[in-house]
């Protein structure tokens, strides 16, 4: 896919016609071609076409085994290979339109960075390893919520997490996720919000539990301003009937009322003729 030429720093990529050098970014910061996130001190480059990918997207490998993955191997894509020239990626959630790795056969893509997350990561968010995990390790039907951000983690995308404590973080909450991919982008760290005294930090089932009751009372509310709306709905529907039936009425009336003022006159033009 790619032919490096260690001594002169160049590569040669299956996406561009020039070869792309290693170079020091320009300013402003270029977005890299594969990914849309903004390039860091370093980056392939061909200056002429400001076409530039970040190391890790340009040194990408064709093919992937992932153990979010296991039974297939992911291949890797310049553009999405579906008709509508889009995927949804695993890991975030978020559309692509550029490069990707995918299954076809299960419709499964990653976005190249993130196929490329760490897989454990040593967080000054927490005294304990957070393992990247791929699926929900909780029972159906619950959601936890991220320990650093204080909101929802989706069950069906990717987080960090201490199964010890049941500490969970989103990916984008973690920088030290974030600068093992882009070394040469420092992100300052996140800590845990402090809470009031007298009130106890929620984490894990149990800030999973509060987090549902949460999500009870919103969807209620919801459910509530829809049956609102509806029956508001019903009542709009029904004041426009009768207000189209007195309209109905009221031209019946007017109609009779022309006929007998014009008919008798009518009549007796027409007797005199």
């Amino acid at each position: 896919m790619e032919s490096i030429n260690d001594a002169e720093k160049t590569l040669i990529h299956i996406s561009h016609l020039h070869p792309l050098k290693l170079v020091a970014s320009p300013e402003p910061r270029p977005v890299c071609h594969a990914c849309h996130i903004q390039c860091g001190v370093q980056c392939y480059g061909c200056t002429k076409c400001r076409y530039f990918l970040h190391i890790i997207c340009a040194t990408a490998k064709k093919d992937l085994n992932h153990p979010a993955h296991p039974d297939h191997t992911l291949t890797f894509e310049l553009t999405p290979p579906y008709p509508s020239g889009k995927f949804s990626c695993y890991t975030c959630g978020v559309e692509g339109t550029k490069f990707c790795f995918s299954c076809k056969e299960c419709n499964y893509n990653l976005h190249l960075d993130c196929s490329s997350l760490p897989h454990s990561v040593n967080s000054h968010s927490h005294s304990h390893p957070l393992i990247l995990t791929y699926k929900n390790p909780f029972p159906s039907g619950t959601t936890g919520i991220c320990d650093l951000c204080e909101n929802y983690v989706d069950p069906c995308k990717w987080f960090y997490l201490c199964r010890n404590c049941d500490f969970l973080s989103h990916i984008g909450c973690l920088p030290e996720a974030m600068e093992a991919l882009l070394p040469d982008m420092p992100i300052q760290p996140v800590m845990p919000r402090p809470r009031p005294q007298g009130v106890p930090q929620p984490r894990g089932n149990a800030a999973t539990a509060m987090d549902n009751l949460q999500m009870q009372q919103l969807l209620s509310a919801q459910a509530q301003m829809q049956s609102l709306m509806a029956v508001n709905a019903q009542l709009q529907a029904q004041q426009l009937m009768s207000a189209q039936a007195s309209m109905g009425q009221s031209l019946m009336f007017t109609n009779a009322n022309l006929h007998s003022m014009w008919r008798p006159n009518y009549d007796s033009i027409k007797d005199s003729i």
